[in-house]
């Protein structure tokens, strides 16, 4: 339990059905390069806002603007921001002085020193002045310069070098107008420019990132559908068809949206947040560092969230698969619940399956809404605590700007939406996690043979087609959970060319036996042999080819009935000739040529235009069709009518003639024809023999055959 528990606290089979993404990896490259682009777009328009502040409210220029962030950086030093005609060292940068890029405080220039250009006393100053100041200083080719001060002192300082971020800057800010509305119109054409290629990389990174993850689940669900085509039947019949199919369709949809997630949002915001991070630390570190603070409070609530969602999803999924197969018992047995009006009873049962999956989606509603509302009210309550922080520093210490917080503010609005859009990102991965979880499931069952490089290494021999005899050495066989065994202690020896009659009553063993002949099923005790060979050592493939089966239910696929008939060889290279003389010898030519096409008329599903001894013919058609040395016939005439019973019949006893044949029939009159006739009894063999020595000296045999005598005779 405590192992179960653990796994369900962790996300690792999401990330682990994550490696059928690497195949396409150079598609999640593109998208992931897309998203750098896009981050690096939106967050250059965001630093556009400092700008577009200092020429609405303040009259400046961005020339002017850039000059004086490198001014401050040269000097070591935080220069006053408020007012353009002013060049004021308000406060000595005191990181900077711990690390000796400070030449303002090593020149001795104290704080609240104003620079000019020319000493006017204390005569009104000029924009312009204070621009000369500036772009004087702020010359990367000078490298030392004299300060004068409106008091009339003068200090020599040394310049430090101008980063080439900013030498970029003020190169590009150098080609914008002066005018103020000039600027801003400049300014905007920019950001729209920036805006429309953001948002075309933007397109390519989502389309990226689908295109992956469908790419992906097609790889899953064609991995997925060919080990489930490999696992033995008793998968089939523990887990049910509808419980298969819930995980084929539903389960890897619910994985396709955790893998859009994780490659859209969960690629796209978290590069967004970095990137807004940087730009509000390059802004203000101090007051960023302040908002971090409250990151695991965040972190706690997004993971105890997706806890839920994870719980919540598996259980919706497991509802489906009931509700899955509820429609598929119900849609096949159709006219048993017409017939017995039980569409009330059906109704009722459909709709407790119904109430409880929409208890459980109505769950997960709740918790995916709750989430947004929750974040956001924390967000607002963080908004007020920085907003109280923000003043401090504004007005307290006087080391943040107005418009640097108003920066900073709308960095924070973008962090805090893509924080919102990564708690979305997080109930998926979650709802990702439980079909994922059900999927390796799937793929975790042991399939009924091994693959080819496995085969090599187990030296599985390929078996010839059959030359002497087939034997069943005393076979034991018992499913999963029954009390007692299926098939019990059987030897039987059937040599090449016999037909072998198997009869019993129901529950007998009789399907069970011929079963572990293909080896649908692997028994516990014994083995079979053929021409001295153990079919466990042989490679499925080759024991399969050998044997063709016409089962009691008549199955058959979508396609054309030419297809149906050579069902199970190269339907590239289908021997039109040989499927007409199989129809023939089964009595399907006739009908067949009534059916608008012929042989090419296209069946629907389950064959539903055709009636049930129309697709027993097809079925033994495609046995006939396959040309194999072994025949297994169970209740092959089951669903065939009485007038065409005797013709089929006669088509049957050739067959047995030219293959080693195995017949399961209530109806004697499939089974007198047999060489030899074994007769079973819960799981054991009970008598042996020709059907006159039977009647003699087996009771259970003379039951059968006085039971059925009448209905022979009508």
């Amino acid at each position: 339990m405590s192992s179960e528990r653990k796994k369900n606290k962790s996300t690792k089979d999401f990330w682990r059905s994550c490696g059928f993404l690497w195949p396409h990896r150079g598609i999640v490259i593109a998208s992931f390069l897309c998203a750098v682009i896009v981050g690096a777009s939106f967050v250059g328009g965001l630093s556009t806002m400092l700008p577009i502040i200092n020429v609405l409210v303040k009259g400046d220029t961005v020339q002017a603007w850039v000059d004086r962030q490198i001014l401050a950086g040269r000097l070591g030093v935080h220069l006053l921001q408020d007012d353009p005609r002013r060049v004021k060292i308000t406060t000595i940068d005191q990181r900077a002085v711990r690390k000796h890029l400070s030449p303002a405080a090593e020149a001795g220039i104290p704080e609240d020193t104003e620079l000019v250009l020319n000493a006017k006393g204390h005569q009104e100053l000029e924009k312009e002045d204070s621009w000369a100041v500036l772009s004087n200083l702020a010359d990367r080719n000078k490298t030392e310069a004299d300060l004068l001060t409106r008091d009339g002192k003068q200090y020599h300082v040394r310049l430090l070098p101008v980063p080439w971020y900013y030498r970029l800057a003020r190169g590009f800010a150098s080609h914008l107008p002066t005018d103020p509305v000039w600027t801003i119109a400049a300014v905007f054409g920019i950001l729209a420019s920036m805006a429309v290629f953001g948002n075309v990389m933007k397109f390519w990174q989502e389309y990226l990132a689908s295109k992956a993850a469908v790419l992906a689940i097609n790889d899953i669900r064609r991995k997925l559908y060919d080990h489930v085509l490999h696992m033995p039947l008793g998968y089939f019949g523990l887990r049910g068809t509808s419980d298969v199919t819930s995980r084929l369709v539903q389960d890897t949809g619910g994985l396709m949206e955790g893998f859009r997630a994780v490659l859209g949002n969960a690629i796209q915001e978290p590069i967004n947040l970095a990137f807004t991070l940087a730009l509000a630390l390059a802004v203000s570190w101090q007051l960023t560092l302040f908002v971090i603070l409250f990151a695991p409070i965040l972190f706690v609530l997004i993971k105890k969230f997706g806890k839920k969602m994870r719980r919540a999803n598996r259980a919706a999924l497991e509802s489906s698969s009931t509700m899955l197969s509820q429609l598929e018992g119900t849609l096949i047995g159709i006219r048993v619940v017409k017939a017995t009006a039980a569409e009330r009873h059906e109704r009722r049962r459909y709709n407790t399956i119904m109430r409880e999956i929409v208890h459980q989606n109505l769950h997960m509603s709740r918790i995916d809404a709750m989430s947004s509302p929750i974040m956001e009210s924390l967000t607002l309550i963080l908004a007020g605590v920085i907003v109280i922080y923000a003043s401090y520093l504004v007005l307290r210490k006087q080391t943040l700007e107005v418009s640097e917080f108003i920066m900073v503010m709308a960095c924070l609005a973008g962090m805090a939406d893509s924080l919102r859009k990564i708690t979305k990102v997080s109930n998926a991965l979650q709802k990702s996690n439980a079909a994922a979880q059900r999927i390796f499931e799937t793929l975790g069952t042991p399939i009924e043979r091994m693959r080819r490089e496995q085969s090599l290494v187990e030296n599985r021999v390929k078996l010839e087609p059959l030359g002497r005899e087939i034997r069943f050495e005393n076979l034991t066989f018992a499913y999963a959970g029954a009390p007692g065994n299926a098939v019990d202690g059987v030897t039987l020896t059937v040599p090449k060319g016999r037909s072998v009659a198997v009869v019993g009553r129901n529950g007998s063993g009789k399907t069970t036996l011929l079963a572990l002949l293909p080896r649908f099923y692997d028994p516990q005790g014994g083995r079979i042999t053929i021409d001295g060979v153990d079919i466990q050592d042989a490679t499925l493939r080759s024991l399969r080819r050998q044997i063709a089966i016409v089962t009691q239910d008549s199955v058959i696929f979508p396609g054309t009935i030419l297809e149906n008939i050579a069902y199970g060889t190269n339907l590239n290279v289908i021997d039109r000739t040989r499927a007409m003389d199989a129809a023939k010898r089964a009595f399907a030519h006739d009908f067949i040529l009534e059916k608008t096409g012929g042989y090419d008329a296209v069946l629907g599903e389950h064959g539903a235009q055709l009636s049930g001894g129309q697709k027993q013919r097809l079925c033994i058609a495609r046995a006939i069709y396959r040309q194999t040395p072994i025949l297994i016939l169970d209740e092959a005439t089951s669903q065939v009518d009485a007038e065409s019973e005797h013709l089929i019949q006669q088509a049957i006893e050739q067959v047995m003639h030219e293959r080693t044949t195995f017949v399961i029939a209530h109806r004697f009159s499939t089974i007198l024809s047999a060489d030899v006739i074994v007769v079973m009894e819960r799981g054991r063999i009970v008598g042996q023999g020709k059907h006159e020595e039977l009647l003699t000296k087996c009771a259970i045999y003379r039951q059968l055959y006085e039971r059925q005598l009448p209905v022979e005779a009508v």
